[in-house]
């Protein structure tokens, strides 16, 4: 028997790209789901088909933007990188600089990064992927290995501790109860891309696992762009009884990634498939091996009450060889989590509490060496990290009628980061952040078929190692803040589905690197105020028998608010639009034609002084597929069709003068990848 969920739920839509509100009657009282025996590869489907109805019900207490991206939305083409996966995602701008490597934001988090990835959460199966001071790895993430993954936009990913400006970003793997007993996916395609993956699952009375094992490589389209990625990822689930769980979680990561470097515009229009200045001879790479351990109890007494209890650690490892150095990190993230979500009120009127905790802690160690062709040359730093993040929440959802209710929470985070340099004692620092992020919203539910919300929230990210101070003389010991008014309506009917957000961001202390009055560089520093506001839309539907279509719009104005060097000029890095839009033909069960377009219509500023920016451009691309007798499926997808030169994203620059410089990374040109599917019924 199951009863028994992924923490993080949300909605999903039956076409399975995003979810959307259920009707009222769901969001207004608690449901006793039935019991599902579990017998054979059939009752699989029927438990993650009763899963997803579940998290459908659940998205439609939230007063703010979410969403749920189902695999099967991706997997129908290529699935090798988290762009692949999230390219529809509402509200998410995800773009590729390079094989892997991606820039990922929400709403203009992290919009300085370079590296890493940092102002979103990312989870798996509801525990932190994150490293405790909040950077993230993309190579952690097998898209082809999951079940769905779930979007919090902003704050209202605040119900499960996440504290960043984008919010949070749930990976949610199978389990013995929702997958196939075997699964086996293989694909292979351009510039020497190649990988497989193998699914295996079992379930019992008491017992049920999953495993996943994959490997995906590419020799890459520019010079010095290959990847390697070997992952091994599983659970075992046991019932101890009728209403408690523990479900262990392993994973192991071994992940090789070269990196080719920006390169200037005039580098691109000559031959874009080469590799910035010295990377090459430097054997510029990121190499890194991540160990991930996590054991989650879940207790669930009636549909009432449910309190998740979760214990994790990873060890990562890290290689990274620039053309300025080489950095080699050993790192250890612990963490707890416990989490209590309880309904009570009556049918009509919905009273939900949900309140958690959860501790994280860094131990690390650091040594940078010169980088001799690639290889460890004389040492220039030793470092030992240890950060905290300790972190209290609770959300309080308040029935006024069957169609009101009011939403209130508050979240308190307390962080430290402490980095003792080793070889110069003056550039150690200890500082510790705390605040108090609220939140309160309204939801409207009119009908069956839509929602209206509206919220104002708060939001506290700590900086993570790296950002935490430039010099001895120039320390950055404040967090970045932000105050956000968000509205949005939501709905779906027997053919379509849509969800769009407002959203105004008033940031505070935003992480950039800037320059001073003079134009000398200080590094990462905090901003004065600055403005991320902008508008999110993704809608799929049917528009004939056999024709549907998905879309995805994203506006983004991000400026600074009276800067003393900046005015009010745009924060470079983020497109100011961006679309990408598929029709879809299904001509039989085993043809489907499916054009595609992305398309930025303007251009991208490349510095904050506005002065350098990159083209906008438009890919046609297109994709094939179809579902054989005996649970094959396949497809042909096509890629930047017209082979168009464009730069993918930019690096990020305070003050380029108007001057050309290595800002660009090309996109890739035209490319074919094809694969084939097969599972157990």
């Amino acid at each position: 028997m199951s009863r028994f969920r992924t923490p993080l739920t949300s909605s999903l839509a039956c076409a399975g790209l995003v979810g959307f509100a259920a009707p009222a009657s769901w969001a207004q009282t608690s449901t006793t789901l039935p019991t599902v025996e579990v017998i054979g590869s059939s009752s699989t489907d029927a438990q993650a088909a009763e899963d997803l109805k579940m998290a459908r019900e659940d998205i439609a207490r939230r007063a703010g933007a979410t969403a749920v991206v189902d695999a099967k939305s991706y997997t129908s083409g290529r699935a090798a990188t988290a762009v692949d996966a999230l390219a529809y995602a509402p509200g998410v701008l995800a773009q590729a600089r390079h094989g892997q490597d991606a820039r990922l934001s929400i709403r203009g988090s992290g919009i300085q990064r370079g590296f890493l990835m940092r102002g979103i959460q990312l989870y798996q199966d509801g525990i932190p992927l994150n490293q405790t001071d909040g950077s993230a790895d993309f190579q952690s993430i097998d898209p082809a290995a999951m079940q769905y993954i779930e979007v919090w936009r902003g704050a209202n990913a605040l119900e499960y501790g996440a504290n960043g400006l984008g919010g949070a970003i749930n990976f949610v793997s199978p389990s013995g109860l929702t997958a196939p007993t075997a699964a086996l996916r293989v694909q292979a395609g351009s510039f020497g891309q190649r990988q497989a993956q193998a699914n295996l699952a079992a379930r019992g009375e008491v017992v049920d696992g999953f495993l996943s094992i994959s490997r995906g490589e590419q020799d890459g389209w520019r010079e010095q762009s290959a990847y390697r990625a070997d992952r091994l990822s599983g659970n075992v689930g046991v019932r101890l009884s009728d209403t408690l769980e523990l479900r262990g979680f392993l994973s192991y990561v071994d992940s090789t990634m070269q990196m080719p470097g920006s390169i200037s515009l005039a580098s691109m229009n000559a031959n874009p498939r080469q590799a910035g200045t010295n990377y090459v001879a430097l054997k510029a790479t990121n190499d890194y091996t991540q160990k991930r351990g996590a054991l989650r109890l879940t207790w669930q007494p009636n549909a009432d009450v449910r309190w998740t209890t979760s214990l994790y650690t990873a060890d990562r490892d890290r290689y990274h060889a620039m053309t300025y150095g080489i950095l080699q990190q050993s790192m250890q993230d612990t963490g707890f989590d416990s989490r209590i979500a309880v309904e009570f009120g009556s049918s009509a009127l919905t009273r939900r509490l949900v309140a958690g905790v959860s501790f994280a802690r860094l131990d690390g160690e650091e040594w940078r060496n010169a980088n001799v062709a690639g290889a460890a040359g004389a040492a220039t730093g030793r470092t030992q990290l240890d950060g905290r993040q300790n972190t209290v929440y609770a959300e309080y959802t308040h029935g006024l009628n069957d169609r009101w209710a009011l939403q209130a929470g508050v979240q308190n985070v307390q962080a430290r980061r402490r980095l003792d340099n080793l070889m110069t004692p003056a550039s150690s620092y200890d500082v510790k952040f705390n605040g108090t992020s609220p939140k309160l919203g309204v939801l409207y539910t009119p009908s069956a078929n839509s929602q209206w919300f509206a919220n104002i929230s708060g939001s506290f990210e700590a900086a993570p190692f790296g950002e935490v101070a430039y010099n001895a003389t120039n320390p950055l010991a404040r967090a970045q803040g932000a105050t956000t008014v968000e509205l949005g309506w939501r709905g779906r009917t027997d053919r379509w589905t849509w969800d769009a957000a407002l959203y105004r961001s008033n940031v505070r202390r935003e992480l950039l690197a800037m320059t001073n009055a003079s134009g000398a560089a200080l590094g990462t520093v905090n901003a004065d105020r600055t403005l991320h506001q902008g508008l999110e839309l993704s809608t799929t539907g049917t528009l004939a028998p056999g024709w549907t279509v998905r879309g995805q719009y994203l506006y983004s104005d991000f400026r600074f608010d009276g800067d003393a060097v900046y005015g009010n000029k745009r924060l470079a890095g983020i497109p100011p639009h961006l679309l990408r839009a598929e029709l879809q033909w299904q001509a039989a069960p085993w043809i489907r034609l499916a054009p595609s377009v992305e398309w930025q219509p303007s251009r991208t500023w490349i510095d904050h002084a506005n002065t350098v920016a990159a083209d906008g451009f438009a890919l046609l691309n297109l994709t094939l597929s179809g579902d054989l007798r005996g649970g094959w499926s396949w497809f042909v997808e096509g890629r930047n069709l017209t082979d168009r030169r464009y730069a993918a994203t930019t690096a990020v620059q305070a003050n380029a003068r108007g001057l050309d410089g290595a800002y660009y990374f090309p996109g890739d040109g035209r490319s074919i990848y094809a694969g084939l599917t097969w599972r157990t019924h």
